[in-house]
């Protein structure tokens, strides 16, 4: 009989798993580094907005003919840090949402007081408001109470 003599079958082994651990170091390694790099970016981000915080202090509500009306809320910026108003919605009970006509993204300074108009959005009455949620790059903040004014 005749086969493949032992030092032969020895080296095959080891340039196969050699081979194989070369393909594997590679792959692991890129994998690893784009793992880090997400990681690194989300702390980095987390980190950053430790201090944020905002607050939607009251809302107001005028309705002009029986079906749709303004609404303008009161945003303070009472965290610690300087942030971007990014987004701002009003919401009814039919689940209608209406952005803000204050031009967006606005700076928003710690300490500071913004006011966000939405101009002929749909609320026949009081009971039509839902919320007005507002975010920022950091923070968001709701407002789900009955609007002032009704």
């Amino acid at each position: 009989m005749k086969g493949v003599s032992p030092l032969v079958a020895a080296v095959l082994l080891i340039v196969i798993v050699v081979s194989i651990t070369g393909l594997m170091s590679g792959w692991l390694t890129s994998f690893f580094t784009g793992t880090r790099e997400t990681v690194t970016n989300r702390t980095d981000t987390q980190v950053g907005c430790t201090g944020a915080s905002i607050y939607v202090e009251t809302v107001y509500a005028v309705i002009a003919n029986g079906t749709s009306g303004n609404v303008r809320a009161i945003v303070k910026n009472d965290g610690v840090i300087d942030e971007s108003i990014t987004s701002a919605q009003y919401i009814n009970t039919t689940g209608h949402n209406f952005s803000t006509i204050t031009a967006l993204p606005m700076t928003f300074n710690r300490g500071s007081i913004k006011t966000l108009l939405f101009e002929n959005v749909s609320i026949q009455n009081c009971t039509a408001f839902s919320q007005v949620v507002v975010s920022t790059n950091c923070a968001s903040g709701r407002y789900k109470k009955n609007p002032e004014g009704c």
